[in-house]
């Protein structure tokens, strides 16, 4: 039975934490690693109270009523501390672990991050709003598309006629028009795909993937607009890092979207860095951790909480704004993966993302 528990416990969805009957920690699943952003090697021997931090430990502590009180199950919620400090709501169930002639050993809790349940109980007036939207953005979307694609490939051949023609001095006035009418049409097309992309809940194509070469791929995209704008982009960290599972193409999208967000919240130019790094123990590492740091116009603080819900924009009128939805967007990719974001900022100074991913 070892191997099949073994595999049980790597695979399954919940986190598992077994302790024994002095509250040591001796069994710290995949999925425990995931939720809290503890590598085993950090917890094992450590207390529950330790790792957990929760107020339940003193209010309604699951061991004092499995092994003291004796119950035979039991079931609640709480709230845990991760290992950065973020508060994560969990479902448990705990129950006591015995050997085979009934003597109590300590105790097995699995739980779950409910934080997207959490949430959508807290926008249950908003959510059904967001529903409608939601089905006729992907339905108007698919019906302005074509047309978009249309229009942009007429105005591509009037600048390769204007060009190739010598025309009066009015042709400048012309190519000048329809530059800006090219820049705008892409405008709408990306906040179409933006829309699709939302509406979109395609399952990952999860593989082994360096994250250095999805980072690579994505300024190769960029290359241009970085460039145009005075961005400079520095990297930090080593060359080879374990493998993340996630697909590549998902991935990508989330480095795009937080390099051209950095971007526009630089308009005179400045520095995007980007630096990588394996958490754990070396040649064991369970986490990759990526940032993303720009000098730009920060974040106010009653922004912060509301930046990856849908349609929120701090961007007004300016040039290339969306309708808030990229760092959903984002949010959601990185959700699929087991992964974690969070952001901190300083207004006028600078502004992270921390991106948390599991290794392979």
């Amino acid at each position: 039975m070892r191997p099949f528990i073994e595999g049980l416990l790597r695979n399954m969805q919940g986190g598992v934490c077994v302790v024994d009957n002095e509250k040591r920690i001796i069994v710290f699943n995949k999925a425990a690693q995931w939720i809290t952003g503890y590598c085993a090697d950090e917890v094992l021997g450590k207390t529950c109270r330790e790792v957990s931090r929760s107020p339940l430990c003193d209010s309604a502590c699951s061991f004092d009523k499995i092994i003291k009180k004796g119950l035979s199950r039991c079931n609640t919620e709480a709230e845990y501390l991760s290992k950065d400090d973020r508060p994560i709501p969990v479902s448990i169930t705990a129950f006591p672990l015995k050997s085979h002639n009934g003597e109590i050993l300590g105790m097995v809790e699995i739980f779950r991050d409910i934080t997207e349940v959490k949430t959508l109980q807290t926008q249950l007036v908003q959510s059904e709003r967001l529903a409608i939207l939601g089905q006729l953005a992907a339905g108007v979307a698919h019906e302005i598309n074509n047309p978009i694609n249309g229009i942009l490939t007429y105005i591509k051949l009037l600048l390769k006629k204007l060009e190739q023609g010598n025309l009066a001095a009015t042709a400048s006035k012309f190519k000048e028009y329809l530059t800006v009418m090219e820049r705008e049409t892409k405008r709408v097309g990306r906040t179409t795909q933006n829309l699709l992309d939302f509406s979109r809940r395609d399952e990952p194509d999860i593989r082994p993937v360096q994250i250095n070469e999805v980072i690579e791929q994505s300024l190769m995209l960029l290359g241009d607009p970085l460039s145009v704008r005075n961005v400079t982009v520095t990297k930090e960290g080593k060359a080879a890092l374990p493998e993340v599972m996630g697909d590549f193409g998902q991935l990508q999208q989330v480095f795009v979207n937080l390099f051209m967000n950095a971007a526009q919240a630089m308009p005179k130019g400045g520095n995007l860095k980007i630096k990588t790094a394996a958490e754990g123990t070396p040649g064991r590492e369970c986490f990759i951790k990526i940032s993303v740091s720009d000098t730009g116009c920060g974040i106010p603080k009653e922004n912060i909480t509301k930046i990856f819900d849908p349609f929120f924009t701090t961007k007004g009128g300016k040039e290339s704004t969306g309708l808030g939805l990229g760092l959903s967007i984002v949010q959601r990719i990185i959700r699929t993966h087991h992964g974690h974001i969070s952001v901190k900022s300083t207004i006028g100074k600078e502004t992270t993302f921390t991106i948390e991913l599991p290794t392979v």
